[in-house]
């Protein structure tokens, strides 16, 4: 009898262990099954989050730059900046009137679509700008700039078209009577077509040395200096919907000049371009 006692404790214990097993087993996997659902709802919670800040960044409009007007910079006597002769349906301006500024009553508009990026551009700049520029002091013209970036696949991966169209919004928002010496020095350090582009802190350095104050803040928003408006790329969007509207307007290639709203094709030839620039005025009669 003793011997059979003994062989039902043996029996007894064994079923307790493999209850204790079984317990802790299933313990273990309840465990590990609470953690995979806790992880996949965190995940699904970080997810959803992400895609919420994506759609919201999409769907909120691009901040326009301070003294940009219909998407470019317009200037008068000795580089002041204007609001255009006619202001696109809904936008309004601070800005004086070029007539406040010294435009005469049949002053041309003179609109130039350019890409930083553009050698044709910066061809037509040289040869061009200087008498744009004494046309507009003695009252002649309206010189609008628009900047517009179509260039982007020339630089190599790095954007220069874009960034550096964002840098001029940067400019003209904070320091607008720049200008005049900004947009030339950024021709003169043009980077060559698929090269590297430019970095932020060569592109800062080009507008330091045109007189840029680049720790000076922005009048769009007095959180961010031209520095960090540089490094965060503050106007991508409103350049990427600007180059687009012009494109959509029917801009074709960079420069594309514009008199009083018709192209012209003597963006080549300066003194043709100044004859056409008279006529449109009514100066010039021939």
């Amino acid at each position: 009898m003793a011997k059979n006692n003994s062989g039902d404790n043996r029996r007894n214990q064994a079923r307790e262990n493999a209850r204790q097993i079984a317990a802790a087993q299933a313990k273990k996997e309840k465990t590990a099954k609470t953690i995979l659902y806790v992880g996949i709802g965190v995940v699904v919670v970080v997810v959803a989050a992400v895609v919420g800040v994506l759609i919201f960044q999409q769907s909120k409009p691009g901040i326009t730059p301070a003294n940009y007007v219909a998407n470019g910079v317009s200037m008068a006597k000795d580089g002041e900046v204007v609001q255009p002769k006619q202001l696109p349906d809904g936008e309004e301006s601070d800005l004086p009137t070029p007539a406040e500024a010294g435009a005469k009553k049949n002053a041309a508009t003179v609109t130039v679509y350019f890409d930083f990026q553009c050698p044709g551009c910066k061809a037509f700049e040289e040869a061009n700008t200087p008498t744009l520029e004494k046309l507009a002091d003695e009252g002649s013209i309206v010189l609008e700039y628009k900047p517009v970036s179509i260039l982007d696949r020339m630089s190599s991966g790095n954007e220069y078209s874009t960034r550096a169209a964002n840098l001029a919004a940067c400019v003209v928002d904070s320091q607008p009577e720049t200008v005049r010496d900004f947009f030339p020095a950024m021709y003169a350090q043009q980077p060559e077509e698929q090269g590297n582009g430019r970095t932020d802190e060569e592109l800062l350095k080009v507008a330091e040395e045109a007189g840029v104050d680049t720790s000076k803040k922005l009048t769009s928003d007095p959180e961010q200096t031209v520095e960090s408006c540089v490094t965060d790329q503050s106007f991508k969007d409103f350049v990427e919907k600007s180059s687009k509207e012009a494109l959509d307007s029917g801009v074709e290639a960079t420069p594309w000049v514009l008199i009083n709203g018709k192209q012209t094709d003597k963006t080549s030839d300066p003194q043709a371009l100044t004859l056409e620039i008279l006529k449109a005025t009514g100066e010039f009669k021939g």
